[in-house]
């Protein structure tokens, strides 16, 4: 959030109202209309029942499970990882409207971001160039040609060759007047001794890797067969950078996300040419992870587009703890993973080249639940004939299977591991049992939240009292109907709120946090992220079509509510308690102005 963004008002409003937000959160969520909202499940963690909130009314969005919450601003900004001048622009050519001048900080902030775009978009042509072009690049050219990979997949995904030479890329890149500082903060040259610099990639094939809207945001470099240890480790990718973050892209996502969306299913494999080789024979849906354990953000990611992931990485690779906790990550964001049993020693790159497209789809039909593969790697290669193996195996089983929550899937798995290993399933499923029964012990604390959580996304109002609802209907009009303000601060102060809502009423009251329009930008820097979220609930909750007068005459109702409450507590207090006169005094001239605040709104 950059705090100098100077944009006006009438543009903020201009934009919020021309850029749609159900048409927006569309693009990434399947939105489901209910009364005058819309609800689908939440992208930004993993849930089975809808608690994500759109009020296309007032353009805000509200998770009642995670509290995420926001504008659409602030909605593009979290789920496309961007700047507020990114989101800005992004919405603007959305809405075909032109962007006004920027603050100076903000335009210096906003111009080196696309200069890095600009820089690393011209340094994947130029490798690409050197690649196609010159004599220099013909033994990357033929090592590419020797993996079945021509000219066509060399353009669609740009590939290049970077030379074997020291400064061939930053004397190219400073003649384009690129400065030292910026090509060094690309990641693209590495610093030397005594103040001196040289290319990061050398004798390596390129391969640009993009974000999702297509833009060139870092590179990845396979040395060349010949002469491996001088020059590092056989792959090298770009440092993290402030338009690159290993962690939150996946290589192939801009060319393969239409299909993923289409198929409903993502194939994810490990390396650059497998998935160039995957897109050539037929499958578009095809991403690697840069890495072989996934991400939270990654998984969100792929959450985005699709429902199911197969995952094809080479045995060795698909074995290993790393592989089996990032598996975890991404079935634990909502995901169907199924994993594609490869042969020793083969990866997806070998097997479509050698043996075609056929038998990898045979491949894909044949994949195994991430559970079933658990279970195949814990009995691999073990000999189930020695006791002390065979109870080891048991226990991991039965461990495996007691997390399974559905009770059905439970039972098909218990069969399927008695088959495998020779079990009794009687002797499985009463193990399994009592793990069940141990796991609902443990995590009883937690199962109870998760019951709770479940039960308040049935209803957007349950639990809460019919006081706390007019309470947030009134502050959700404040913050929305600026007409209306004035009034309301004539009837209520925030001491006649309760709970959060009389923390949110004492700021809005006193004008820190809202002017003449609801900026969500500035907000979220002058709230707590619990306060902020429960301003997202409260606008998600507003109800629509209520009039001024209405609106009022529940302002009048807290109002006199409060003080009716503060009487009988009066009241009670004295009939209980001995005063002396002072005391006394005090309380009942207290009293006598309760009774003229009534009288004077009657």
């Amino acid at each position: 959030m950059d705090k100098l963004t100077r944009y006006s008002d009438d543009f903020i409003d201009e934009l919020k109202t021309n850029a749609d937000i159900v048409d927006l959160v569309s693009d990434y969520v399947e939105l489901q209309k209910s009364g005058n909202r819309y609800k689908g499940l939440c992208p930004f963690h993993s849930e089975k029942t809808p608690s994500f909130f759109v009020n296309p009314d007032n353009n805000f969005y509200h998770c009642f499970g995670c509290g995420a919450g926001g504008d659409l601003i602030n909605f593009v900004m979290e789920i496309e990882n961007l700047t507020f001048a990114e989101t800005i622009k992004v919405l603007a050519e959305r809405s075909g409207m032109e962007l006004p001048d920027l603050s100076d900080a903000q335009r210096q902030r906003y111009k080196e971001r696309e200069k890095l775009f600009a820089l690393n978009n011209l340094a994947a042509k130029f490798y690409n160039y050197i690649l196609l072009e010159k004599e220099i690049g013909k033994k990357a050219l033929e090592y590419l040609k020797n993996r079945d990979i021509n000219e066509s997949d060399i353009k669609q995904f740009q590939i290049g060759y970077a030379a074997d030479e020291w400064q061939l890329l930053l004397n190219f890149l400073k003649k384009r007047n690129f400065s030292l500082d910026l090509i060094y903060k690309a990641g693209l040259i590495t610093k030397g001794k005594n103040n001196s610099y040289y290319d990061k990639f050398r004798n390596r094939v390129i391969f640009p890797i993009y974000n999702n809207r297509g833009e060139v945001i870092a590179f990845g470099g396979r040395i060349l067969e010949t002469e491996a240890a001088e020059y590092g480790p056989k792959y090298l990718n770009s440092p993290e950078t402030a338009i690159f973050s290993k962690k939150k892209n996946l290589y192939g996502l801009h060319l393969a996300k239409d299909s993923i969306r289409k198929k409903n299913s993502c194939i994810i494999m490990e390396g650059y040419t497998d998935i160039i080789q995957a897109h050539k024979n037929g499958f578009k849906n095809s991403i690697a992870s840069l890495g072989t354990a996934f991400t939270e953000e990654q998984a969100k990611l792929i959450k985005r587009y699709a429902e199911k992931a197969y995952i094809a990485y080479d045995a060795d690779t698909a074995g290993n703890m790393a592989t089996l906790r990032g598996l975890d990550i991404l079935s634990d964001a909502g995901i169907d993973v199924k994993v594609i049993q490869l042969d020793e020693g083969n990866d997806p790159d070998d097997l479509l080249r050698e043996e075609g497209a056929e038998i990898f789809f045979d491949h894909l039909d044949s994949a195994l639940s991430l559970v079933d593969f658990k279970i195949e790697m814990i009995i691999q290669d073990k000999d189930l004939d020695e006791p002390g193996v065979r109870l080891k195996v048991l226990k991991s089983i039965i461990k495996l299977i007691a997390e399974i929550d559905d009770e059905l899937k439970r039972e098909i798995y218990l069969e399927r591991a008695a088959e495998k290993t020779s079990f009794k399933t009687e002797v499985l499923s009463k193990e399994v049992k009592k793990e069940v029964k141990k796991n609902k012990s443990r995590n009883y604390r937690r199962d109870i939240e998760k019951i709770n959580s479940a039960s308040k996304k049935v209803d957007l109002n349950t639990q809460i009292s019919y006081y706390q609802k007019i309470e947030e209907q009134i502050l959700a009009y404040y913050i929305t109907q600026a007409e209306l303000r004035e009034e309301i601060s004539e009837i209520l102060t925030p001491d006649d709120f309760t709970g959060r809502a009389a923390q949110l009423a004492d700021l809005l009251f006193q004008g820190k946090v809202i002017s003449a329009s609801v900026k969500n930008e500035s907000i979220k820097d002058e709230l707590d992220d619990e306060l902020f979220s429960y301003w997202t609930e409260i606008i998600v909750k507003q109800k629509s079509g209520l009039s001024e007068e209405r609106i009022l005459e529940l302002a009048e109702y807290i109002s006199s509510y409060k003080i009716s409450k503060s009487k009988e507590k009066i009241c009670s207090y004295l009939a209980n308690k001995n005063f002396d006169l002072d005391k006394l005094n005090t309380i009942l001239t207290t009293f006598q102005k309760m009774n003229y605040n009534i009288e004077r709104r009657d």
